[in-house]
């Protein structure tokens, strides 16, 4: 059975259970050259975003704001803002996705960024570029099997290779195993803004020099088809891939379904199937501490860590962010907008300043 929601064209989920698209391995890759090479540096902090309005696009009608939590004198502020986001999810789901397909029957590919730990209970959907290198250490630190006093004293590069076995996915487990994995466990996804995390993927994967395996898997053939008088030094290396350059690849390559879309720009509803697994927790990267700790906290494993839980907590400013932005052809960056807004829905985002920003001038709709 296929069952297929979509806004306009463009298709927004599909849950034909045949249809698989498997993932390459370049993170290992990647976190051999941050051993060799180390990490990179980050961009500067940003304050945390308004209170979320859900909207599709600036001028269309399918709007669906989230329902009202009551408040609870025993809800938090951080427990009630969890609450809201969750609620959200759930509506987008209900009316972007009526016809629920169980998620131990899926094909297993689809639930392979999924980390499981049976003993806290935790079921933690991992997306590269949202704190991914702090929950694998969390995991690997909460098995009791590394010699650490401290999970940040794992590196990110031990996280992926040498304790990346300690590590199970929901997808090792057969199809009734999941079912009891998923009811008995707190379902854990946190995300960040789309188009932020876009940029930051540049910047980590293209930007910095030491990631040779996207300069050469990738780099080399988008310099090769965006660049007019490219040099045969730029195509040998792939190293200076400029930002505009990796959004029309990322907008060329969903439009034209070549089977290239990488993990570290996949939308978080690909990665995630947030309308299967009805996560319990959506936390953010833009109140990541706040929001690991509470989960933490629920999980009982606040025993066991020690803070700070997280390493990394930057993220780019507005001024950056426009700063690369206002590169990208308007057109193309509307066919961007088409692509990850549905995670600015499911994922309680406004529409992104950037693109009020940068596209404030131009007069075609879409």
């Amino acid at each position: 059975m296929c069952v297929r929601a979509s806004a306009g064209h463009w298709r927004i989920f599909d849950t034909d259970l045949s249809f698989t698209r498997s993932f390459d391995d370049a993170h290992l890759v990647v976190m051999r050259e941050l051993k060799e090479e180390g990490s990179p540096k980050q961009a500067g902090p940003v304050s945390t975003p308004n209170k979320t309005v859900v909207t599709t696009a600036t001028k269309s009608k399918s709007v669906v704001a989230a329902a009202a939590v009551p408040a609870s004198p025993k809800q938090s502020p951080t427990q009630k803002e969890i609450a809201d986001r969750v609620d959200t999810m759930r509506q987008w789901c209900r009316r972007l996705r009526p016809h629920y397909v169980d998620p131990s029957v899926m094909p297993a590919e689809r639930l392979s960024m999924i980390m499981v730990d049976r003993k806290h209970r935790l079921a933690f959907c991992q997306i590269p570029g949202v704190a991914q290198n702090d929950w694998r250490r969390i995991f690997i630190f909460l098995t009791g099997k590394v010699n650490a006093s401290n999970h940040l004293q794992i590196s990110a590069y031990d996280a992926h290779s040498k304790y990346g076995h300690l590590i199970q996915r929901l997808s090792d487990f057969p199809p009734a195993e999941r079912k009891k994995i998923l009811h008995e466990s707190t379902k854990l996804v946190f995300v960040r803004d789309p188009f932020e995390r876009l940029l930051f993927t540049y910047q980590n994967k293209f930007l910095a020099k030491y990631s040779k395996y996207f300069h050469e898997t990738f780099g080399r053939r988008i310099i090769q088809r965006y660049r007019k008088n490219a040099t045969a030094q730029a195509l040998k290396s792939g190293s200076d891939v400029t930002f505009n350059e990796f959004v029309r690849f990322v907008v060329d390559n969903e439009r034209e379904a070549t089977g290239l879309l990488n993990e570290h720009w996949e939308r978080y509803y690909k990665l995630c199937q947030p309308c299967a697994i009805q996560y319990d927790v959506v936390g953010k990267f833009e109140s990541l501490v706040a929001d690991t700790t509470e989960v933490l906290s629920r999980a009982g494993a606040l025993k066991v860590l020690k803070p700070p839980y997280m390493a990394d907590t930057l993220v780019n400013s507005e001024k950056v962010m426009n700063s690369f932005y206002q590169t990208v052809n308007p057109t193309d960056l509307k066919r961007l907008w088409k692509i990850y807004y549905p995670d600015y829905n499911l994922f309680s985002y406004p529409y992104p300043n950037v693109l009020k920003t940068v596209l404030r001038a131009a007069t075609n709709d879409y």
